[in-house]
């Protein structure tokens, strides 16, 4: 959004921008650094934002088709969503990017630039909230304008030529970041830190100074005063000189104070789980299951938080109406979360699935060969509504063996 408008457009388009910039953390409010980059001071915050960042832009995004849940090599779409989406970022880039706003803002916005003869998505150009400005006076016609730093221009467009990540939104038109969720979580930590930073930057200085006599106010002060001035400048641990009047004492302090302290892990659980990023990934104590089993539990029931607004959007903007009826659009994470190879063979060998489909949960291209689109099966199996007629049939004809049996043995004698 701008941050420098005409008050006419303020009052006749959106009245409440201000606001508006307030709660996405585009202006300093009360939350201070809470929302926005300077979220990102925060280590715990940092970790689990590149954390869901670096997932949703490793996992290559594929077009599978709804009826036969095969994929679909519509590379224009692939190719921006994978490889390269202008002349300047790689997908890797422009994904891990929108990420990072959406999370940290609330919203993140890519302007789709189409082909002239054919209107297929030809690039795909990133904007910073700061350069973006939504404007939903017409809820059915939502208009995004968007002006490139060091430019005297502004880029309007329709919202089916704009990419709008957003993971949370109340009211469908504008995202809200699950940091604002964090304030007092991030407060509480940074409190801690500047507690521990406090202690070592100044604790062995605590002391006590006892003087002879009775002392007034002013003197005390300036007992304190001289005596701060003649240790000025020492170094940590260097020994305090005192006279005969006086009496020094060092403070003790409380550790246990200090272990509460770094032993407090609230703060990083508490964003841990507002991030949806498993609490081990910001070293914390794991329940008591294997790391595969965390990964697989993250991507299935954590990621998908991320990865369908993406998906949808992807489907809404790229895909024409007849393709969105026909294709849909996924994270493919079977190299990461798929079943194993036996469990796959196992499927294959027992007519579940086909050679290609087997392939393809294993994070493989299919192969262009009959045989793999056939459904394999055994000898060792036969249908059910089939097994009393097989049972009567077998035992038939071992009754006939045994009857020709008797009939030579007669002949024989």
């Amino acid at each position: 959004m701008r941050l420098f408008r005409s008050l006419d457009y303020a009052t006749d388009a959106d009245p409440n921008w201000a606001g508006s910039l307030l709660a996405d953390g585009t202006l300093p409010s009360f939350r201070g650094g809470y929302v926005g980059i300077s979220a990102l001071r925060n280590s715990d915050v940092l970790t689990a934002v590149s954390i869901i960042a670096g997932d949703v832009a490793r996992f290559p995004m594929i077009v599978e088709d709804k009826a036969k849940e095969t994929i679909v090599p519509l590379e224009n779409v692939e190719y921006l969503l994978n490889t390269k989406v202008n002349g300047r970022l790689s997908a890797y880039q422009w994904r891990f990017a929108m990420t990072v706003n959406a999370i940290l803002t609330g919203n993140s916005y890519s302007r789709i630039v189409r082909d002239p003869l054919t209107n297929e998505p030809s690039m795909l150009e990133f904007y910073a909230p700061s350069q973006t400005e939504v404007d939903t006076t017409d809820p059915n016609h939502v208009v995004y304008r968007f002006t490139p730093y060091n430019s005297g221009y502004t880029i309007v467009c329709q919202q089916e030529d704009v990419l709008h990540w957003k993971f949370f939104s109340y009211d469908t038109f504008t995202g809200r970041s699950p940091l604002l969720s964090l304030g007092d979580e991030i407060k509480l930590q940074e409190q801690g830190i500047g507690t521990l930073k406090s202690f070592f930057g100044g604790g062995l200085k605590g002391s006590v100074l006892k003087a002879k006599g009775k002392l007034s106010a002013d003197a005390r002060k300036k007992m304190r005063e001289d005596f701060e001035r003649a240790q000025s400048g020492a170094a940590s641990g260097a020994p305090v000189v005192v006279d005969d009047t006086v009496e020094y004492q060092p403070l003790e302090v409380d550790t246990s104070v200090l272990n509460l302290i770094t032993s407090n892990n609230y703060s990083t659980s508490q964003i841990a789980k507002a991030l949806r990023v498993p609490a081990y990934r910001l070293a914390q104590n794991s329940p008591n299951q294997s790391v595969k089993q965390l990964s697989d539990d993250y991507i299935v029931n954590d990621m998908p938080f991320y990865f369908e607004p993406i998906t949808t959007e992807a489907e809404m903007k790229l895909l024409d109406d007849e393709q969105r009826h026909k294709f849909k659009i996924e994270f493919d994470t079977s190299k990461v979360s798929g079943p194993s190879v036996q469990d796959v063979a196992s499927m294959k060998t027992n007519g579940i699935i086909v050679g290609n489909e087997a392939r393809q949960k294993l994070g493989m291209k299919s192969i262009d060969n009959p045989d793999m689109n056939r459904l394999e099966s055994n000898l060792n199996t036969i249908w059910l509504d089939q097994r009393a007629a097989y049972q009567a049939a077998k035992a038939a004809t071992k009754g006939g063996d045994a009857h020709e049996g008797n009939s030579h043995d007669d002949n024989a004698d």
